[in-house]
């Protein structure tokens, strides 16, 4: 139910006159390799924990220790939904738990090895590089990179300034939407922590959905054609849960509505 909401919400994305490249020039490196099968490597969480001197100290770690693994676990969805073979989470613990190489090695030397002893066509490598918040909204700033283990080329390179905003009640205090509320209640999670995994899953749908279908998707030429996203944006989820994207211009209007 709530992924079936969330590719709704997706799909009432507002562009707001923000233009990228076509789909066939944004990922032309996508279209020349056709990889089949991703690795989705484990989250780099660079966010900032607090030193812990109180018991909201903690509470706050724990929340944006649990958004970094649901950043993780609903990475495979939506490459899965555009027709890609992505290995699953206990495949993907042995190669993690064996890796000796630094995620600054895996980026930037050889990795030709996943493809001629895995059959790994392509790693993909998620950034959450810091976590902001008021009383009603919160701000993720997250890096996506695919890199093929066949020619070590960059396939994709995305970096998003995710927020999601929520109605206050006369009193100032968040009013979460009914979608977090099932999420909180399904999860059995705080509806802070709600705020952050829903706020990731979002935008992993929006930016991995971007990708041009995979070879186990039917794909339609006209599709090439299609507006992508920008490299560098910012995704907005509104207080009645739809979906915008801006360029960086347009960020001080969107933040005013």
């Amino acid at each position: 139910m709530i992924r079936r909401l969330i590719i709704i919400a997706i799909a009432t994305v507002a562009l707001m006159a923000c233009s990228g490249q076509k789909r066939l020039e944004q990922y032309k490196d996508v279209y020349t390799e056709r990889p089949t099968t991703i690795y989705v490597a484990p989250v780099d969480d660079r966010s900032q924990h607090k030193a812990v001197r109180e018991t909201k100290d903690s509470v706050y770690n724990a929340s944006i220790s649990i958004a970094a693994k649901q950043l993780y676990l609903t990475a495979a969805d939506p490459l899965t939904d555009m027709g890609y073979y992505v290995l699953g989470p206990l495949a993907s613990a042995q190669i993690a738990a064996t890796e000796t190489r630094t995620g600054k090695q895996l980026r930037n030397e050889n990795i030709n090895d996943y493809s001629t002893e895995l059959g790994i066509d392509a790693i993909l490598f998620i950034d959450l590089i810091s976590w902001k918040q008021t009383s009603n909204s919160w701000t993720a700033e997250i890096e996506y990179t695919l890199r093929s283990t066949h020619t070590g080329a960059e396939l994709m390179h995305v970096w998003v300034n995710s927020t999601k905003f929520l109605h206050t009640d006369h009193k100032g205090n968040p009013k979460p939407l009914s979608d977090d509320l099932r999420f909180a209640e399904r999860y059995g999670c705080d509806l802070e922590t709600a705020q952050r995994c829903r706020l990731v899953e979002i935008t992993n749908q929006y930016v991995l959905r971007d990708l041009p279908s995979g070879e186990r998707a039917r794909v339609y030429d006209a599709e090439r054609y299609v507006q992508s996203h920008p490299e560098y944006f910012y995704l907005r989820i509104q207080r009645d849960g739809t979906v915008e994207l801006f360029r960086t211009d347009q960020i001080e209007l969107s933040n005013e509505n």
